[in-house]
């Protein structure tokens, strides 16, 4: 019954597999770079969104060796947009990391790729098989899906022993990619196209819909108080480089007050003399790991930051990356009223100069 199913598997997805850019390559070289390069950026992301990044990301930085040798500014300016940054910061690690250990070549062990920054269980096993046809199945979301629905089964134990029982010799790739294309094309999360399935004759979800599927509840994420400082002088505005905001650490924000460090007495200081700032509002903004609430407030007098810290304009704004994080401080009424007034407008997200 398994064979026979990957069999359908195999034949489906070289008919109706999608027409994606890391599928296609000029050599082995160029396939293995497009791979990692698509599996950090398909990381808690639909393909549909990480497509217009891959390909920009692709036609600026072609290769592993180009990568390595790119300043994280630079990396993070092309990811602008696509949200969750260390992975990012994580891609560039991993390229420096191969280039010293593995002289640009892309290892092609489990136990070499799970020691790189940014590669789990799953990203592994998805290198493995769809770099260097391995038979190897990562488990993710559409994986996981299929095969609870196909054999009518939960658990993290049952799913990894019938998962083991689908792999084939021949075109071992072909069985991961299709049915993680299985997952995201028919068998959806909501609503599954059971009707259009090839797989409906052998699919106990399909056969008889009353089974109950594990649901999976999603953990909430912790909430961190920050107090955001926004001092402005001459048209620019203060900004520094934070350590309090974990995948944000190496991006540009505003001054940040947390509210639980080794010293939270600023904290409660500024809250005890909150009338000598001006109440701004209370940002809500969800980081790859937790929530942060942000309580904005502006004082008139330059407070004491540690260096380096940096005055900008509008001008020297574009030049940055700006996270999404900064954007949505930045975006509050009177500090957009004031970017406008240096020329500067927001557009779809992306800070642009007119």
């Amino acid at each position: 019954m398994h064979l026979s199913i990957s069999k359908k598997i195999l034949a489906w997805y070289q008919k109706y597999q999608r027409d994606l850019p890391w599928r296609k390559y000029k050599n082995q070289k160029d396939r293995h770079y497009k791979v990692l390069l698509s599996e950090f950026m398909l990381q808690q992301t639909q393909v549909k969104t990480a497509l217009p990044f891959f390909n920009n990301f692709y036609k600026k930085i072609n290769s592993l060796e180009k990568l390595s040798k790119t300043s994280q500014a630079k990396v993070n300016k092309l990811w602008q947009g696509l949200g969750y940054y260390r992975r990012a910061k994580f891609l560039l690690e991993t390229s420096k990391i191969i280039k010293k250990k593995y002289n640009y070549k892309l290892p092609s062990q489990y136990e070499d790729l799970i020691a790189l920054p940014g590669i789990g269980d799953y990203t592994a096993k998805a290198i493995l098989s769809i770099a260097f046809d391995k038979n190897e199945i990562g488990i993710d979301g559409n994986v996981e899906r299929v095969v609870t629905r196909i054999f009518n089964i939960s658990g993290k134990k049952k799913i990894l022993k019938y998962v083991e029982r689908l792999k084939v010799e021949k075109k071992a790739s072909f069985i991961m990619q299709g049915l993680m294309e299985l997952g995201a094309l028919i068998c959806k999360p909501k609503l599954p196209l059971c009707s259009d399935c090839f797989l409906n004759k052998n699919c106990k979800y399909s056969l008889d819909k009353k089974f109950n599927l594990d649901k999976k509840v999603k953990a909430e994420k912790k909430i961190k108080k920050f107090i955001a400082i926004i001092f402005r002088k001459n048209k620019k505005i203060l900004l520094r480089y934070e350590k309090s905001l974990g995948p944000l650490n190496k991006f540009l924000n505003v001054p940040l007050v947390p509210e639980i460090s080794k010293d939270n007495h600023n904290y409660k200081k500024i809250l005890k003399n909150i009338k000598n700032f001006q109440n701004l509002g209370i940002l809500n903004i969800s980081i790859s790991n937790f929530k942060a609430e942000i309580l904005c407030l502006e004082t008139k007098k330059m407070i004491k930051v540690n260096r380096p810290y940096y005055f900008m304009n509008a001008t020297e704004l574009k030049s940055k990356f700006i996270s999404s994080f900064l954007k949505k401080i930045l975006q509050l009424k009177s500090l957009k009223e004031f970017l406008q007034n240096s020329l500067v407008m927001f557009k779809k997200n992306i800070l642009i100069l007119r």
